[in-house]
């Protein structure tokens, strides 16, 4: 008996340092936010190319206006040489492209995509992206964390 009451107390000052840990519960806590701001535009043969856009993280709104951007950008909503998009208390960006040369299209056919993340007004970085009618389900995932 003596050696289970030593092992429930042995066992009780385990869970009782390890509560008492200096760690934050969450380690990216909620007023953590930014305001971010996507710059998008693409250039050369871009509409013989099939493209699906997400940006995620918070409700972004076109430049300029009060439209919301729409869970996902494809077809005519990337018809456009470019656009930009904003929202503010994010806490974690996320952009997601899928492009694939259209099945319908001739070749040759190149196109680039550019996109310029802002976080809180101040550029955090550009990343450009070269397509060829060579390219099929091609895959980008870009995230910026606001802190």
């Amino acid at each position: 008996m003596k050696t289970l009451n030593y092992l429930f107390g042995l066992l009780f000052f385990t869970l009782f340092l390890a509560g008492c840990s200096d760690k934050k519960d969450d380690p990216d806590p909620v007023d953590e936010t930014a305001t971010f701001r996507v710059d998008f535009s693409q250039s050369g043969d871009y509409q013989k190319f099939t493209k699906i856009l997400t940006i995620s993280g918070g409700e972004f709104k076109y430049r300029g206006t009060n439209d919301i951007v729409p869970a996902a950008l494809i077809g005519d909503d990337l018809n456009t040489a470019g656009f930009s998009v904003e929202a503010s208390n994010v806490r974690e960006l996320k952009i997601s492209a899928l492009t694939d040369f259209s099945p319908v299209e001739d070749a040759p056919a190149t196109m680039t995509m550019k996109f310029s993340v802002f976080r809180n007004g101040t550029l955090l970085e550009e990343k450009t992206f070269t397509y060829t009618d060579a390219t099929k389900d091609k895959s980008e995932d870009l995230t910026y964390k606001a802190k």
